[in-house]
């Protein structure tokens, strides 16, 4: 039996002027799981969540680096791991919910990246291990 699992992993500076080349790197993979534009830009837009909550807040008084690892299980599901070193923080217990009869401009600020991830995605995890915030985002394919 064939494996049909890839592995990519990519180191970045944690940096908002990396933000595109992180997204690039990443859809550069995406191209090979054979889903739609429309649910590659939704992975694109959750993933940019994630990427823009570690850039802004895991390292506060310095720059450090974030890991990015996307697993395919050809068939089944991409996977996209963002790690850091940064200070812990589980960004799962900072969602909240919204009133949907609220406008939208008079909506608070913060939290509101992770409920869109969880909507977008399949499965939105958050470990911390070994020094590190690791946030997991899958779409089953």
């Amino acid at each position: 039996m064939v494996d049909e699992s890839v592995s990519d992993t990519k180191i970045f500076k944690a940096k908002l002027e990396n933000l595109r080349e992180m997204l690039g790197w990443v859809c550069e993979r995406l191209e090979e799981t054979g889903l739609s534009d429309v649910e590659i830009r939704r992975i694109e837009i959750a993933l940019e969540e994630g990427l823009v909550n570690v850039i802004s807040y895991a390292y506060q008084e310095k720059t450090g680096m974030i890991q990015l690892d996307v697993d395919l299980k050809k068939g089944e599901y991409i996977e996209i791991r963002i790690e850091d070193e940064g200070h812990p923080f589980n960004p799962l217990q900072h969602k909240r919910e919204i009133d949907p009869m609220i406008p939208v401009e008079e909506l608070q600020e913060g939290g509101l990246g992770i409920l869109f991830m969880q909507k977008l995605m399949d499965k939105v995890e958050y470990q911390r291990l070994q020094e590190k915030n690791i946030l997991t985002l899958r779409k089953n394919l």
